[in-house]
């Protein structure tokens, strides 16, 4: 089969079989492009942008390709779409924070915007990262402080550990796949001693030579991670904020410094 297709709605669960009961493995935001590869009833298999494989059901996609003009990221926790500016009574949806959308026009204090369904909407201007550096990851990564945890989640109104790292990268021009098992294994990733982390480094966490958890480094010990919601804990005994959950596990320390120049 192998069509192309872009996601509708503002983020769409993708699941481990063709099931709503059946395991959400990920998420979709709108406008990502993904190729069908497989068809059971109303579902189908997708190839996502990160090469993750999953189940997604008809309605929240549509056979069509991305559109080939300026596109920008959505660096707010989240943004209202308008039909019509500023109305209230015309909100379309709420976007996620990393959600990548085509402009129709750019104005002063507003942008226009393509829907995957053909129309356009409204919305605030976003602030884009110019360039990509250790300080614009490590803002991008509090200002989603809070953020409840969610098994599967890759927005920003639920993540898990690994989609909270994926995201936050993806928005400051780093694509890294989606599970911790594939992420340490990232070409241009550097392991490095702990002691010589810098803030924005990747912290991963082991059980039985077995990856399951990742944070990015702040300094002075600390990390800030998904674990139950996004938030700032220290890896460091005796510290404010010190995790003695994550504290039974092996940990390896990764340097994104290829990523950044890559």
């Amino acid at each position: 089969m192998n069509r192309q297709a872009v996601i509708l709605p503002a983020v769409a669960p993708v699941h481990k079989e063709p099931s709503f009961i059946s395991e959400m493995i990920s998420q979709a935001l709108m406008w990502e492009s993904v190729k069908i590869q497989e068809a059971y009833e109303n579902w189908y298999q997708i190839k996502m942008e990160d090469g993750y494989d999953g189940w997604i059901h008809s309605f929240y996609f549509e056979f069509r390709k991305s559109i080939k003009v300026e596109h920008i990221f959505v660096t707010d926790r989240s943004v209202p779409i308008f039909y019509e500016k500023d109305q209230l009574s015309s909100v379309v949806a709420l976007l996620s924070y990393g959600t990548y959308l085509p402009i129709a026009e750019r104005a002063d204090d507003y942008l226009k915007i393509y829907l995957p369904d053909g129309k356009t909407g409204y919305m605030k201007l976003q602030k884009q990262v110019a360039q990509t550096s250790r300080e614009i990851i490590i803002e991008l990564a509090t200002s989603l402080l809070a953020v409840p945890y969610l098994w599967g989640g890759k927005s920003s109104f639920g993540y898990d550990c690994s989609g909270f790292v994926q995201m936050v990268l993806k928005t400051a021009g780093i694509r890294i796949p989606r599970d911790t098992s594939l992420q340490i294994k990232t070409k241009d990733l550097k392991k490095i001693h702990i002691d010589e982390a810098e803030p924005g480094d990747l912290l991963f966490f082991l059980e039985k030579n077995r990856t399951n958890h990742v944070a990015f480094l702040l300094d002075e010990g600390k990390i800030i991670h998904c674990s139950g919601q996004v938030k700032i804990e220290s890896i460091i005994e005796g510290e404010s904020g010190f995790s003695k959950q994550l504290n039974q596990y092996d940990k390896i320390a990764m340097s994104i410094d290829g990523l950044i120049l890559s």
